[in-house]
């Protein structure tokens, strides 16, 4: 990357820790400034699910704290829409944003179908990973009330919506993204899957790279 001192804040998704941007930060690390925190209400020493809307006053709150008074933000699936909600309510803090396989609405029969398989997936397992099961399936069920498709027109900042060939599931949220941001445009990743960051991290870094410069 060049030498822009703007920071990346990296929200990861529904099932992932900040961890899974592991491989994107070895390869960023030195050209900018990076965080990848929780995302607000994802943490599992929390003691409540934000709604969304708290979720970014938080986050916004958090990079005030950390003295970052603009950033560049790219966010994967629930954390996509997170980053969504800042850049409409915070116009100051974003300067670009690339969302990767988020949801306007997202699918309620997805939802639930992705509640019925965490239910059956032992709970030590994803603690091993630093996720709480009782904090997704939370965070999925309060995800089939998520609409922001009154607030897209509000996102004015130069947008990169990145959604992989393979993700069937999230290309029509994505394409809806692309076309509800006034300053959006859609790039579809051949031969990704959902999780660009832990699927296809140098293909997402050399959009990163790109897209941010």
């Amino acid at each position: 990357m060049s030498d822009d001192s703007t920071p990346l804040v990296l929200l990861h998704g529904v099932g992932q820790a900040p961890m899974a941007w592991e491989d994107v930060v070895v390869s960023l690390y030195g050209s900018r400034p990076l965080l990848t925190p929780w995302v607000p209400g994802l943490k599992p020493t929390e003691t409540q699910l934000l709604p969304l809307e708290q979720g970014a006053a938080a986050l916004d709150q958090q990079l005030m704290l950390e003295g970052m008074q603009q950033v560049d933000v790219c966010g994967l699936s629930y954390g996509a829409m997170v980053a969504t909600r800042l850049a409409a309510d915070f116009p100051e803090r974003v300067r670009r944003l690339v969302l990767i396989a988020g949801q306007v609405r997202p699918p309620k029969l997805a939802l639930r179908a992705q509640s019925a398989a965490l239910k059956i997936v032992p709970a030590s397992r994803l603690a091993d990973s630093g996720v709480s099961k009782e904090r997704l399936l939370l965070a999925l069920e309060q995800a089939r009330a998520i609409d922001l498709s009154d607030v897209l027109a509000r996102v004015q900042v130069p947008t990169l919506v990145l959604v992989g060939a393979k993700d069937k599931a999230n290309q029509p949220g994505a394409r809806a993204l692309a076309q509800g941001i006034p300053s959006a445009r859609l790039q579809i990743v051949e031969g990704a899957g959902h999780a660009l960051n832990v699927d296809a991290p140098a293909a997402l870094v050399d959009l990163l790279r790109t897209f941010l410069d």
